[in-house]
């Protein structure tokens, strides 16, 4: 995709234009009469590449997303941050995608997720260089912001991880004290593997979900005062075809509860991105004219989860 086309937007054959995402709703879609829900939708990787940052900051100015996660040690973070830090923070949560596994300007990765999921449940954690590694992260975020990080999540959910938890909760209640961010628990949007496997790609949400510990994490944070989303939804493998990831997007919007959050990966594709495919993709369907149409239609507002704040406590279970 070039950079002419990031700035016109999708072509008409982006994945939500035509029937599927104008139609009216039906009897068959049991959509006669949906009901209002409101979710985050919050793009990841924001200062991975300027491809990234163009991506999700003309989609936070089309207000198609409401939150963006921003990896502070990678490349283009400063370039991006200098234009996040404008958006109107009433429409627009931005927030630290904590990184321990990807090496970035000379910050060692801590190792893949997998090598740290085993040595959490071990107990075998480097837990002074994951404080520092933490602490490093607010302090680059704050830097540029000129505030605190409206929540925190991170790459590949490692936040939720033993020992990783609380670390991570401790930092934010000693740092943020009365003024906690809210925080993203990796929740499958369905706790049943059997009904898991019946869902697009839910095998891998359900796996994620246990893999990490979820709900051990979300249990945690609730008792210390954090407010989380209900479930995730947006898992998927990255190779779907723009029409694929529409009709996925569409599966998630009409199944969704209110205090969901959709996370997403939408860039202009640069070389050496191993998701560059998907990428692409979702942009040209998180851009896609139709998406205002579809939302009305399966009675969804994108909304930031800081403005949902008697909603998530509510939910929260």
């Amino acid at each position: 995709m070039s950079h002419q086309a990031a700035r016109n937007g999708p072509s008409a054959s982006s994945g939500l234009s035509g029937h599927a995402a104008a139609r009216p709703p039906s009897v068959e879609d049991g959509l006669s009469r949906p009901e209002q829900r409101s979710i985050g939708v919050c793009v990841d990787d924001f200062g991975l590449n300027q491809g990234v940052n163009a991506a999700a900051l003309q989609l936070a100015e089309m207000r198609r997303v409401s939150a963006l996660s921003a990896m502070t040690q990678a490349p283009d973070w400063e370039e991006g941050a200098a234009r996040a830090r404008y958006l109107d923070v009433h429409h627009v949560d931005i927030g630290l995608h904590f990184n321990l596994t990807l090496p970035f300007n000379g910050a060692p990765a801590l190792g893949s997720v997998r090598t740290l999921i085993a040595a959490a449940h071990l107990r075998l954690l480097p837990l002074r260089r994951i404080r520092e590694a933490l602490l490093d992260q607010l302090d680059a975020f704050e830097e540029e912001m000129f505030r605190a990080p409206a929540h925190l999540d991170s790459h590949e959910h490692v936040h939720h991880l033993p020992e990783i938890r609380d670390i991570v909760l401790d930092v934010l209640m000693r740092r943020y004290g009365s003024s906690l961010p809210w925080v993203r628990v990796s929740a499958a949007p369905t706790s049943s593997l059997v009904d898991s496997v019946q869902r697009p790609d839910g095998r891998k949400a359900w796996l994620i979900d246990r893999l990490v510990g979820a709900e051990d994490f979300r249990r945690r944070a609730r008792s210390l005062g954090f407010l989380a989303n209900r479930r995730l939804l947006g898992v998927y493998d990255f190779k779907a075809s723009e029409s694929g990831y529409g009709s996925l997007l569409r599966h998630w919007l009409r199944h969704a509860q209110n205090g969901d959050l959709l996370m997403c990966h939408p860039g202009t594709p640069r070389m050496g991105d191993l998701i560059r495919h998907g990428r692409g993709v979702e942009f040209m369907v998180w851009a896609d004219p139709g998406l205002p149409d579809l939302l009305r239609t399966v009675g969804v507002r994108v909304a930031p989860m800081s403005g949902l704040g008697a909603t998530l406590a509510e939910r929260m279970p």
